[in-house]
């Protein structure tokens, strides 16, 4: 499980959600003043932004986000060295 925007109009700009997720899920959109779920993947589904939420503008969904099984760097083919910077080979 994990949280969702149920309706972005309804957000107030409390900071709420902000405030209490202990996983830094949100981050705050101060020219919109609007929360923004920044890494949903994060999400631990303890559910205090959705009970803190004074708008009531978020929810508790079933998808779960995670991360992709192997990373970029890993399925390339390119070599790389200690400081991730391609090696050329000059034969």
């Amino acid at each position: 499980m994990s949280v969702a925007r149920y309706d972005l109009n309804k957000c107030i700009g409390c900071k709420s959600c902000v405030t209490v997720c202990p996983m830094d899920v949100f981050r705050f959109d101060e020219q919109a003043k609007k929360s923004v779920i920044a890494y949903p993947e994060n999400c631990q589904s303890c559910g205090q932004c959705y009970v803190n939420c004074l708008g009531r503008a978020l929810t508790i969904v079933n998808d779960m986000y995670g991360y992709a099984q192997t990373s970029y760097r890993a399925a390339t083919t390119v070599n790389m060295n200690r400081t991730a910077q391609a090696v050329i080979d000059r034969k």
